[in-house]
């Protein structure tokens, strides 16, 4: 009875020990969820305009004013192209492109060369709780990097400069 007991121990103390090397230290990457919706000028994006290139897609909303920051520095960061601005609320009130894309040029002084695109569904299917949110896709549409709250420049600069 003994000796039952004695090598039972020893097996869960073994299997415990290589539970370690049984598993992948990597983390799986999610791919980002299909789409095809229509920005502020009426234009339709779907993932294959984004298809051999990196993006950042990034989760706000019209009313968010402590965002606007965040928005900056990606649009001093990433490339033309590759932000795509989503537009998180479900209001009506809420959901015209056109006006919060002229405000956000009125309030960066600059022109915005990214579309901006009213995508509640698809804020939803990516869990999106808090803004400014963020995804790092790379080339092949996996997102690399997810996060969201207010990131300085530089932590978007060194997460763009990985992903590219």
């Amino acid at each position: 009875m003994k000796y039952k007991q004695c090598l039972i121990l020893i097996l869960v103390l073994l299997s415990s020990s290589l539970s370690g090397c049984l598993s992948s230290d990597e983390e799986e990457l999610e791919k980002f969820p299909s789409f095809s919706l229509s920005d502020e000028q009426g234009s339709i994006h779907n993932n294959s305009n984004y298809s051999d290139e990196p993006f950042v897609a990034y989760f706000s909303a019209s009313w968010c004013s402590h965002c606007k920051p965040v928005l900056q520095a990606l649009d001093d960061i990433v490339p033309a192209g590759q932000l795509i601005v989503f537009n998180m609320e479900s209001r009506e009130k809420y959901s015209d492109m056109n006006e919060w894309k002229d405000r956000m040029e009125s309030e960066l002084e600059r022109n915005l060369s990214h579309p901006f695109i009213h995508a509640p569904p698809l804020s939803k299917s990516l869990n999106v709780t808090a803004i400014p949110s963020m995804f790092f896709v790379n080339s092949d549409g996996m997102i690399e990097y997810s996060t969201s709250g207010m990131k300085d420049k530089s932590t978007i600069a060194t997460y763009w400069s990985e992903l590219s």
